[in-house]
């Protein structure tokens, strides 16, 4: 499920970066809306927000390396029996590796959080993903409105 949420969140990037043409205005929206959602469902006082953001980029930037390490470098049907086995085996290993990371983050999060914030994280992120797929496809239709009207 977190995998194809995963797909579904790149899917939404690579979109939105078609929209956007400045990359780096792109993402620092997005972290502007990554810090509004959090901030709400996690109901983060400024003070644990100053501890939880540094913890959780750096989670989110480890989990990408991993997830992008262990990514197959060929299509499925492009590979042969042994290389698809290895590409399970990586899946799995990617799986752990996030796991790893989760419990991590939930150790470093206890410094600065108490438990019950830390247990909204879940609904925290799939709310951001959730409200961000809602958004994109509000600036598809748009898009789709403005076209129209200009035809």
């Amino acid at each position: 499920m977190k995998y194809a949420m995963g797909s579904i969140l790149l899917l939404c990037l690579t979109l939105s970066a078609q929209a956007q043409p400045d990359p780096e205005r792109r993402d620092e929206r997005m972290r502007a809306f990554r810090v509004a959602i959090f901030t709400e469902v996690l109901r983060l006082t400024p003070e644990e927000a100053q501890g939880f953001w540094p913890i959780y980029n750096e989670y989110l930037e480890n989990r990408e390396k991993a997830i992008e390490a262990l990514r197959p470098q060929k299509q499925l049907d492009a590979m042969s029996d042994s290389e698809v086995e290895e590409a399970i085996k990586r899946h799995f290993e990617m799986r752990q590796r996030e796991l790893d990371l989760e419990k991590e983050l939930f150790q470093k999060l206890r410094r600065v959080l108490p438990a019950r914030k830390i247990a909204r994280l879940p609904l925290a992120e799939r709310s951001f993903r959730e409200r961000l797929v809602e958004r994109l496809q509000q600036a598809r239709e748009h898009r789709q409105e403005r076209l129209q009207r200009r035809n």
